[in-house]
């Protein structure tokens, strides 16, 4: 968890709450705001415990600003009045951050240049312009409000979380003392297997180096830039097409074609809400979350005349590769969300394994094998075979191979697979480790 450092200002009664509360784990405050600076004190000697420096908001050094992340608000009864004020004093209104003993995520929004709302949450800026601004904003709400519930949860509860999860998305109960089939194991993994080498390899950023160590830096796209926020980025450096990425996730891209018609509002607000988000929490996939966020700029690759990239997924089980699943698409709709998936064995032999979500491509009677192959598979090998389960992406393009990304659980390891017999196969391929990894203590014990 990154935590914020922040001011907490609020009257005595909400700031006892705050401080007492167990939704404030998010926040590390470096000093308090209050009119009832008398009474806070008195408070603080009765106990045992220590607070931050207290100040009132008109004794505040206004260079502070600069060095926080945000001021909390803790107090419902004068929140606009405090708002306004902290406003007129210069503080940006993306640094107030609204906050309730509820752990719900609240905002406030101000009218912007063009009249539409600028609506501020949690230290972000979202400019509803359109439908799809309001979506994201939605989306972020949700996503932020999940994450926040999630980090008060005690660890011990961690194993019924993913049993409640698995239950949800595999409609049958999970059982610890007889996992099977891949789905089952999975979980086990996401648990008990979440080390710190699968976090430095699901980094975008990171992964770089391991990559030109174990096969060469000439299979690595080339890398652009490297930022922590989007305000460090300077686009004058760019060339006219590229990608910004965050590292910490999956989906979080922005594909630029033309410069000149760059929604640079868009990317900022996308690009900043993407890193406020622990993707580890979402759907529990914890090596994801002791990930360091950046956004990289890396070159933006075509394929000849296609429409995209052509990408391999090569799944590893014990440290060797067994299959290549191979994404199409509709090439009227090439960057639609929905694609087939078609799963090939190491001699490029098309199998009957299939999955309910991405279906085999029934329109394609033949799958011409890549030309590079035999060198993907050779790559392939050597990428995976430290790890128990992992899936090394590959792509071929303009009949050069470049890696994709290292993907230690795949759908979050809650695959539905219509081919009958395929969870058991891929579940008879897969040996556990003989240790768990207790992600949150980060400490290893023996299995029982």
């Amino acid at each position: 968890m990154i935590k914020k450092k922040v001011l907490v200002q609020g009257s005595l009664q909400s700031l006892q709450e705050f401080f007492s509360s167990k939704f404030n784990v998010e926040f590390e405050p470096l000093a308090i705001l209050t009119d009832a600076t008398s009474k806070l004190m008195l408070s603080m000697s009765s106990t045992s415990g220590t607070l931050p420096e207290i100040f009132t908001i008109d004794t505040l050094p206004r260079f502070s600003f600069r060095f926080i992340d945000g001021i909390v608000l803790t107090d419902n009864k004068s929140r606009t009045e405090n708002i306004n004020r902290l406003l007129k004093l210069g503080l940006e209104p993306r640094k107030i951050i609204l906050w309730n003993n509820r752990g719900e995520l609240e905002f406030f929004d101000i009218k912007g240049k063009d009249g539409s709302p600028i609506v501020f949450m949690e230290g972000l800026q979202f400019h509803i312009r359109n439908q799809n601004d309001l979506n994201f904003f939605h989306e972020m709400h949700f996503v932020l409000q999940h994450q926040r519930q999630f980090y008060t949860i005690d660890p011990k509860f961690y194993p019924t979380i993913v049993e409640q999860q698995y239950q949800q998305f595999m409609r049958k109960p999970l059982d610890w003392n007889n996992l099977q089939t891949w789905t089952e194991k999975m979980q086990w993994i996401k648990l008990y297997d979440s080390t710190p080498i699968k976090t430095r390899l699901a980094d975008k950023y990171l992964v770089r180096q391991w990559v030109a160590e174990k096969i060469g830096q000439e299979y690595l796209i080339p890398l652009l830039g490297v930022w922590d926020n989007f305000d460090e980025i300077d686009f004058d450096i760019l060339p006219n097409q590229f990608v910004l990425k965050c590292n910490h996730g999956s989906g979080m891209n922005i594909i630029c074609r033309d410069k000149n018609n760059f929604d640079f509002e868009d990317a900022r607000q996308k690009l900043t809400g993407w890193l406020a988000v622990d993707f580890g929490m979402r759907f529990f996939e914890p090596h994801y979350c002791n990930i360091k966020r950046k956004i990289i700029a890396e070159k933006f690759m075509t394929d000849k005349d296609n429409p995209g990239l052509k990408d391999y997924k090569f799944w590893g089980f014990g440290g060797k590769v067994f299959y290549c699943a191979y994404e199409t698409r509709d090439p009227a709709d090439w960057f639609a969300p929905d694609y087939l998936m078609d799963f090939f064995d190491m001699n490029w032999n098309h199998t009957e394994i299939e999955r309910y979500d991405h279906p085999r491509n029934e329109k394609i009677s033949h799958f011409p094998k890549p030309k590079n192959f035999e060198l993907m598979k050779k790559l392939a090998s050597k990428l995976v075979e430290d790890f128990p389960h992992v899936c090394a992406d590959l792509y071929e393009i303009e009949d050069k191979v470049y890696f994709g990304e290292m993907t230690f659980t795949r759908s979050c390891g809650n695959i539905k697979f219509k081919s009958k017999g395929t969870d058991e196969h891929f579940g008879s391929l897969m040996t556990l480790p003989k240790e768990k990894y207790l992600f949150w203590e980060k400490k290893f014990i023996g299995v029982d």
